[in-house]
């Protein structure tokens, strides 16, 4: 007896899914002529591919509309939910909202309006979904088979309910007839494993030769399974679609589809944020600044195969005493806010002309390029020293770090976490899951949200994972909306959460954002005997300026603890200040005298700071102490400087000046640099860390120089699209072509091309020299500059033909 649910009301009815039937190019056309000059424009808005290049009819935009790969970059910016519905409409061959609402478990209005946008994208039309569409979602649309090619005389009961009765055996009457005894008789276990398997898919499977399927026989008898052959010959097993309906209970989908839910997310209070985020934004200035001077004593040398090697990753990384990978970071954010530029040979890369402005700024300032920098680049530094496609490592600063999906990703995971309510803290499980959920055809990269989270922790756009004030302007300026506003109702750029509409308006909002979360600066020091100092609060300007450079920072929070040790001293010393001087800027902070300890040991640095001069030739060393000459020769650990005494005190060195600075001030020396003609060098233009002989280059970036973002057309660009695409349309009319043809010249040598290579036959219209139209089956040889050549497979010929001469292309 037939068990099927179609009695069930609210559930589709599986006994009778429709064959897929999907729309011609003739019908595509004919419902994109229909359309108003305003929808045709939307159109093109939506699937921007369709624009560029333009077609040169309502024909030939369908053929291109409905072909496969235009669908596929229509479909990945689809969610899963509308995903999910285009699917249904392929299973069940229809566009019955009810229907399609029931199966998918879906509000009917929610479904009407997916429906309405896979129609607005030209993916489905009155005789139903595109060829593409159907292509694009592969043979088993939300994993059930194709429509049965004999239907059985009854559907069987859902899964559950056939489980049931294999544990209770069934009553059928007495005169009831054979098919309805068979039909109710409890199934075998290894059946019922076989429907378990593939009721919810993938509905086929596949016999190995000389191999058995227990149980399939009772499903074969039932017409609940059919047998076919794959190409290879071997036997397939194939659950018919409206026997998985039945099992499925009417059901399309195993699992609901809602998105991940953010309720269940750690919600931080936004002061807490705010505080945190200012903390972080101060501290990657403060690393930004530290990676200016270090490249400023010596660059990032280019490698022959280009970005910058290991070895200097390696000492940027111990200079600013970060991990690798952070350290790349960095590098990457400061050369996307064009701060560093290729010198005068273009083998190293140095501080830019603009790291003069950036340090003469105030911290919003300079957090300001850092953040709007990082939201729009298209690199990728958490790929750096993984391998690429041929094997070698990708360096940072270096063209295969590069990637046009990177961008996007930031700006998805900024807008997503602007549409959270405020001070929500997400997790990169949860951010990977949305984003997969928001386009489930463009899986996001292993690693890749994990990484930009830790990027937006690092400049302070993000803080304990919520997004903070800065934040929601990035998410405005990248959304581009007038008048947007976050989740919490409140404005999210400026006072009025307009969206920043030129860079410098993004810049102004960014710096006010930072500028509103900073604690108010304190210009006092506590300096303490032990040479330990506290800045009870976040200190000002000037102070951080001298502390930056006299001190070294044991612990940030509600307040700054700092200690002076010789060798912090020995960086102030070398940025320029005397002794004297230092001492003074230290006192102008300190409310007490300060303590003996700390003069003692500004001045003991100050007597041994010079000792040792370093002049840049390659190098020289004056050393006029014959002992402390003899030490530096002796010394094993400077061996890689080649060092050699030329005369006495006079040591020459193969290494560069700055490797033999960094060295020396590693064995507890304390040189210092000089000039040819022997005057003291200790900071160029009072810029700590600029480069000597050579004015600071023009900013660069790395990677390539082209945007990857398309044009997006203006109304009047498409106004003539449109009007070009009915006018097109009209004269192809006229001429008779077959309405599947390619008439325009650009997508007729796209499909020759494709047919080349998939060597495929094509149906080709040429214009003869008497101006009579012939139609030629070919296959196509080779396409050349201005003309094809072709295999007539009618005449067994060859010819060469000119491009102007072809009329029109058709697949066959």
């Amino acid at each position: 007896m037939s068990t099927s649910t179609s009695d069930t009301a609210a559930v589709p009815d599986p006994a009778a899914p429709n064959a897929p039937a999907v729309a011609s190019v003739e019908e595509l056309a004919a419902h994109l002529t229909s359309l108003s000059n305003q929808d045709v424009a939307a159109l093109l808005l939506a699937r921007p591919d369709l624009a560029a290049p333009p077609s040169g009819s309502f024909t030939a935009l369908a053929a291109r509309a409905g072909a496969r790969p235009s669908v596929e970059a229509a479909l990945a910016d689809l969610d899963a939910v509308t995903l999910a519905v285009a699917e249904a409409v392929i299973a069940l061959g229809q566009q019955d909202t009810d229907a399609l609402a029931a199966g998918l478990a879906l509000p009917a209005d929610d479904v009407a309006r997916r429906l309405g946008l896979l129609r607005s994208l030209a993916l489905v039309v009155e005789s139903g979904p595109v060829a593409g569409l159907d292509d694009a979602l592969g043979p088993h649309p939300l994993g059930l088979g194709p429509v049965s090619t004999r239907a059985p005389q009854s559907l069987p009961p859902s899964l559950e309910e056939l489980e049931n009765r294999g544990t209770t055996q069934a009553h059928a009457p007495a005169d009831a007839p054979l098919g309805a005894l068979v039909d109710s008789a409890p199934l075998s276990e290894p059946a019922l494993a076989m429907l378990r398997v593939l009721t919810w898919g993938p509905p086929v499977g596949t016999v190995r030769a000389g191999g058995r399927a227990p149980g399939a026989a009772e499903l074969l008898e039932r017409g609940w399974l059919e047998r076919d052959s794959d190409a290879s010959g071997r036997t397939r097993l194939v659950l018919p679609r409206e026997v998985g309906l039945a099992l499925r209970g009417g059901r399309l989908l195993r699992e609901s589809l809602a998105a991940p839910d953010p309720s269940g997310l750690d919600v931080v209070d936004p002061a807490a944020v705010a505080a945190e985020a200012a903390r972080l934004a101060e501290e990657v200035v403060r690393l930004t600044g530290a990676l200016l001077d270090e490249w400023g004593r010596e660059g990032g040398a280019i490698l022959r195969t280009g970005g910058v090697g290991v070895r200097v990753l390696a000492r940027t990384a111990g200079a600013l005493d970060l991990e690798a990978p952070v350290a790349a970071s960095l590098i990457e954010m400061v050369a996307a806010s064009r701060l560093l530029g290729l010198d005068e040979a273009g083998a190293t890369w140095v501080p830019a002309s603009t790291a003069r402005a950036w340090r003469a700024a105030e911290l919003p300032e300079r957090w300001a390029p850092l953040a709007a920098g990082w939201a729009v680049s298209a690199r990728t530094p958490w790929l750096v020293g993984t391998r690429n496609d041929d094997g070698s490592l990708r360096p940072v600063l270096g063209a295969d770090v590069e990637a046009s999906w990177a961008a996007a990703l930031r700006r998805r995971v900024l807008l997503l976490l602007d549409a959270l309510p405020e001070g929500t803290a997400v997790t990169p499980e949860f951010v990977r899951a949305a984003l997969t959920h928001a386009r489930l055809r463009r899986p996001v990269p292993e690693g890749a949200v994990t990484a930009v989270l830790a990027e937006a922790e690092l400049l302070g756009v993000t803080a304990g994972g919520a997004l903070s004030s800065g934040g929601r302007v990035l998410a405005v300026a990248l959304r581009g909306e007038s008048g947007a506003r976050g989740a919490s109702g409140s404005p999210a750029a400026g006072s009025d959460g307009v969206a920043p509409a030129t860079e410098a308006e993004l810049l102004s909002a960014l710096e006010d954002a930072l500028a509103a979360d900073l604690p108010a600066p304190v210009d006092m020091l506590l300096v303490q005997s032990d040479l330990t100092a506290i800045v009870p609060g976040r200190p000002s300007s000037e102070l951080a300026t001298v502390l930056e450079r006299a001190s070294v920072v044991e612990s940030r929070g509600g307040a700054l603890t700092v200690r002076l040790t010789p060798e912090s001293v020995r960086g102030a010393l070398d940025a320029g200040w005397s002794g004297p001087e230092l001492l003074e800027a230290l006192g102008r902070f300190s409310p007490t005298p300060l303590p003996a300890t700390l003069t003692s040991l500004v001045d003991d640095a100050a007597r041994r700071h010079g000792a040792v001069r370093v002049r840049e030739v390659a190098s020289v060393l004056r050393v006029p102490d014959p002992a402390t000459a003899a030490g530096l020769l002796a010394d094993e650990r400077l061996r890689d400087l080649g060092l050699d005494e030329v005369a006495p005190g006079v040591l020459l060195a193969t290494a560069p000046a700055g490797q033999v600075l960094r060295e020396l001030r590693a064995g507890g020396l304390a040189p210092v640099l000089e000039d040819a003609s022997g005057r003291l060098l200790v900071a160029a233009d009072g810029v700590p860390g600029a480069r000597r002989g050579a004015p600071a280059p023009e900013p660069a970036g790395p990677g390539g120089e082209v945007s990857v973002r398309r044009r997006r057309p203006t109304t009047r660009e498409l106004a003539t699209l449109v009007g070009r695409l009915r006018a097109g349309e009209e004269a192809r009319a006229v001429s008779g072509a077959p309405a599947g043809a390619v008439t325009d010249p650009v997508h007729a040598l796209a499909l020759l091309r494709q047919a080349q290579a998939s060597r495929t036959r094509l149906r080709l219209r040429l214009a003869g020299p008497d101006g009579k139209v012939q139609e030629r089956r070919v296959r196509v040889l080779a396409v050349e500059p201005g003309r094809v050549r072709l295999a007539d497979v009618v005449r067994e010929t060859e010819l060469t033909v000119a491009v102007h001469r072809i009329v029109s292309v058709e697949a066959l």
